[in-house]
């Protein structure tokens, strides 16, 4: 179970097929998307670190015309992704250890970055800001309180770590991101907890 804990994208090599059939295509993150297009030059470029199979999310900002890259560390899930979207590019890469020397106008880690351990989400803050041009767009989602939680999906075991809401506002601060949204339980969005957050450097 524990490294299940420590590296979920093991789980997803295993479950991809059932994810790809089972996980919502009716864009209820929508909203967010295209808060998130209001901010960013029309064709753009975004991030989009944990994209799965590229569905539903990477799919419509395709659609919308940005250019999109997308990175995942489960070897299955890259691969129905570029079946999905074969001109498209896709980098196989844990967001800890991400390093790509480029930037981006947004990055989005929907459902992905509440993967990792607790301990190890403080300094990917560091790597999201990094990867990101002044002004640009941070979008993830979490948990609400500081802790763990375990789900079934497809199966297996599925990890999920959370701080609370008050030390991502200091980290979000210390990397100096400013927090544009932050919806909890957002019951028309599947009861995720949002946050959109603008990079200012200076």
């Amino acid at each position: 179970m524990e490294g299940n804990r420590q590296n979920v994208f093991e789980v997803y090599n295993k479950i991809g097929d059932w994810f790809a059939e089972n996980r919502p295509r009716n864009l209820m993150e929508k909203k967010y998307l295209d808060m998130l297009i209001s901010h960013i030059p029309a064709g753009g470029s975004i991030l989009d670190v944990g994209c799965g199979t590229g569905f539903p999310i990477m799919n419509y900002l395709l659609e919308k015309g940005f250019n999109v890259t997308g990175v995942d560390a489960s070897e299955k899930m890259l691969q129905l992704a570029e079946r999905n979207f074969p001109s498209k590019e896709f980098i196989l890469a844990d967001m800890r250890t991400l390093s790509l020397n480029k930037k981006y106008d947004a990055l989005i880690a929907w459902h992905s970055f509440f993967h990792l351990p607790a301990a190890d989400q403080p300094d990917v803050f560091s790597i999201f800001k990094s990867h990101l041009n002044p002004k640009g767009i941070l979008i993830f989602t979490s948990g609400t309180t500081n802790g763990e939680a375990w789900g079934m999906n497809g199966g297996e075991n599925l990890f999920h770590a959370s701080l609370d809401s008050e030390e991502y506002e200091t980290l979000l601060e210390k990397y100096h991101f400013k927090i544009l949204e932050h919806v909890v339980d957002d019951a028309d969005c599947g009861n995720a907890t949002i946050w959109f957050a603008q990079y200012n450097p200076s």
